[in-house]
């Protein structure tokens, strides 16, 4: 066996063609949810990186089980995930994070870049602005 075999037996259902895709879902999801985080939950710069890295963990594995598990599963790990913790509002961030991330993962990258343009304001009226002390 060569090295190249040893790499190819290791990369799952991915092609080599499918590595960059990959890296652009994750890039993306994360960039979607640090703005949507911002802009739309008015989150101070630490609660944005968190909520990206939310982001970029539901890309992660929508991209990585996306030809393996239908989509609905995902979406129901998520919201049990979310579902058991009491946060509040928080929480609501985190379900949105995740749904972005596996919007991305999944393939679905411009149709939640184009989404999360009505869905922000939505968020700004929903969510009230903090507490200026």
């Amino acid at each position: 066996m060569d090295l190249k075999g040893l790499v190819a037996d290791h990369m799952g259902h991915f092609s080599v063609y499918d590595i960059p895709n990959l890296l652009f879902v994750l890039l993306a999801s994360v960039v979607f949810g640090y703005l949507t985080s911002i802009w739309g939950a008015r989150s101070n710069a630490e609660g944005a990186r968190r909520a990206a890295l939310w982001a970029g963990v539901g890309a992660l594995a929508a991209g990585l089980v996306r030809s393996q598990l239908p989509l609905a599963t995902l979406v129901l790990a998520a919201a049990v995930l979310v579902g058991s913790r009491e946060e509040g509002d928080r929480g609501m961030d985190r379900i949105i994070m995740l749904l972005i991330g596996i919007g991305c993962g999944s393939g679905a990258t411009v149709i939640v870049g184009i989404a999360l343009v009505l869905f922000i304001p939505i968020m700004r009226w929903a969510l009230k602005a903090p507490d200026k002390a």
